[in-house]
C-alpha cells in the first residue's frame, strides 16, 4: 500500500495535541518545555539508551512504560537532569506530578524526558510555574512549537508524518525529534516522539519500534558518542478504528509507515549535525554476516579521518580502506572494491587513477555515497554520517561556557 507524506508532525494523527513554550530553563530566550498529549489513554512503547550512565527521566519513564499505556509526554531542553543523584529523580517526579495535575490525569500516565547540559539541576520552580501555561496552549496546531522546544544545538526542527490506507481506512503516523550531536550507536543525544491513530497491542508496538529504531536511528552517526538521555516514545490512540495485529493484513504497511517516519527524522538529524556541511551514506556489500557488514559500515562512518576527508572534499580513498581494515571484519584485500558516488576508486584492492578535475568534484555535493564490496559473502550494511568540521570542534570545545 502506498504511503503519502503529510504535514502535522507529532499531531498529524487525530486525537493528539502538542505545545512548546519558554519556561526559563535555558539562559537564552528560546523555548525549552514541550508537551505531547493524547485525548484518551494511548498504548505506549519506548526504546532507551543503552548507556550505563542514564539520566533521571530515563529511569522514571522506563518504569512507567511497562504498563503499556500513557496520556502525555513532557520534555524539557536545556538541562539533561543527569549526574544529579536522588535530587534529580525528585525533580523529575515533581514536574511530572505538576503536569499530571494540570492535565487532570494520574501521575503514572506522564512520561518524561530531558536533554541539555549534564550535571545541572532542573529549575523546578520555573518549570512548575510554566506548566499550566503550557497545558493551556496545547492543541493540534502547535506541533512545530513542541518540536522547537526540545532543540539544543539543533539548527532546525525535525518533523515527519505519513498516511496510508489500511483495511479501507486512513491511518496516520507522525513524529518529532531532536538531535545534532552525540549521534552514535544505541541512538543519540536524541529524543523522539512517534504518534499514530492506529490501535495496536503494547508488545507489538514495542517490537515495531525496536525494529524501526534499529534500522534508522541506530544507523546514523555524527560523532560516535552515545548520550545518557536517548529516548524514543511511540503512542497509539486507536482513533482511526484500525487495529494492527501480528501477521494480519496491514501490519506490513504500518511497519513501513513507522520506518518511513523514523528514517526521515534520522536523516534530518544527520543533515543538522553540529557543524555539518555534507552527509555521506556508506553501503557495505559482500560481507560474511549482517553483523560484520554493519560493523564495517559503522567503522567507516565514525572514522575522524574519513569525516575530515568529507569536510575538505578530498577523496582520499586510503582512509576509507584503512577504516574497512580496522573494523576487523573478514575481507579479501586483493578483491576489495570501493566507489565514491558512481566512480570506482579501488578495484580488486588497487587504487585506480582519477583525474584531478574529477577527484575535486566527487565530494563537493551536499550528499554523496560510498559503496564498499568486501567480496566475502552476501550480507549488507549501511550507515549515514556527516563531515567533521572546525565548527563542530568550536561548538563542543565551549559547550559548558
Amino acid at each position: 500500500m502506498a504511503l503519502r507524506w503529510i504535514s502535522g508532525g507529532v499531531t498529524a494523527a487525530p486525537g493528539f495535541s502538542a505545545g512548546g513554550i519558554r519556561a526559563g530553563i535555558k539562559s537564552s530566550r528560546k523555548p525549552d518545555l514541550a508537551l505531547v498529549v493524547s485525548d484518551e489513554p494511548a498504548t505506549a512503547a519506548a526504546v532507551f539508551t543503552t548507556n550505563r550512565v542514564q539520566a533521571a527521566p530515563v529511569g522514571i519513564s522506563k518504569a512507567r512504560i511497562r504498563r503499556g499505556s500513557t496520556r502525555a509526554v513532557l520534555i524539557n531542553s536545556g538541562c539533561a537532569n543527569c549526574l544529579t543523584g536522588a535530587a534529580g529523580t525528585r525533580d523529575a517526579l515533581t514536574i511530572s506530578r505538576a503536569a499530571a495535575e494540570a492535565l487532570q490525569v494520574v501521575e503514572r500516565d506522564i512520561l518524561v524526558a530531558s536533554t541539555g547540559l549534564i550535571g545541572t539541576r532542573l529549575p523546578v520552580a520555573k518549570v512548575i510555574c510554566a506548566i499550566p501555561r503550557l497545558v493551556a496552549q496545547v492543541n493540534r496546531a502547535h506541533h512545530t512549537a513542541a518540536a522547537r522546544a526540545i532543540l539544543t544545538t539543533d539548527q532546525r526542527t525535525k518533523e515527519a508524518a505519513v498516511t496510508a490506507m489500511i483495511n479501507g481506512r486512513a491511518v496516520r503516523v507522525g513524529g518529532m525529534a531532536k538531535g545534532a550531536g552525540m549521534l552514535a550507536p544505541s541512538m543519540a543525544t536524541m529524543l523522539c516522539v512517534i504518534t499514530t491513530d492506529a490501535a495496536i497491542a503494547p508488545g507489538f508496538l514495542r517490537a515495531i519500534l525496536r525494529e524501526s529504531t534499529s534500522e534508522t536511528f541506530n544507523r546514523i552517526s555524527v560523532d560516535g558518542d552515545m548520550s545518557t538521555n536517548d529516548t524514543v516514545f511511540a503512542l497509539a490512540n486507536a482513533r482511526s478504528g484500525v487495529t494492527i495485529r501480528r501477521g494480519a493484513p496491514g501490519a506490513g504497511t504500518f511497519t513501513r509507515m513507522v520506518k518511513a517516519v523514523t528514517g526521515r527524522l534520522a536523516t534530518l538529524m544527520v543533515k543538522d549535525g553540529e557543524g555539518a556541511s555534507r552527509v555521506m551514506g556508506i553501503q557495505v556489500v559482500g560481507a560474511r554476516t549482517s553483523r560484520e557488514a554493519q560493523r564495517c559500515a559503522r567503522q567507516v562512518a565514525q572514522s575522524p579521518l574519513v569525516k575530515t576527508m568529507l569536510a575538505g572534499g578530498d577523496p582520499n580513498v586510503g582512509r576509507i580502506a584503512g577504516a574497512v581494515g580496522a573494523s576487523l571484519v573478514h575481507v579479501h584485500p586483493g578483491k576489495l572494491d570501493i566507489w565514491i558516488g558512481s566512480r570506482q576508486m579501488v578495484s580488486r584492492g588497487v587504487a585506480r587513477p582519477v583525474p584531478a578535475s574529477v577527484s575535486r568534484t566527487l565530494l563537493m555535493h551536499p550528499a554523496t555515497t560510498v559503496r564498499i564490496d568486501l567480496h566475502a559473502g552476501t550480507a549488507t550494511g549501511r550507515m549515514l554520517t556527516c563531515d567533521l568540521t572546525e565548527a563542530y570542534v568550536r561548538l563542543n570545545a565551549q559547550y559548558t561556557t
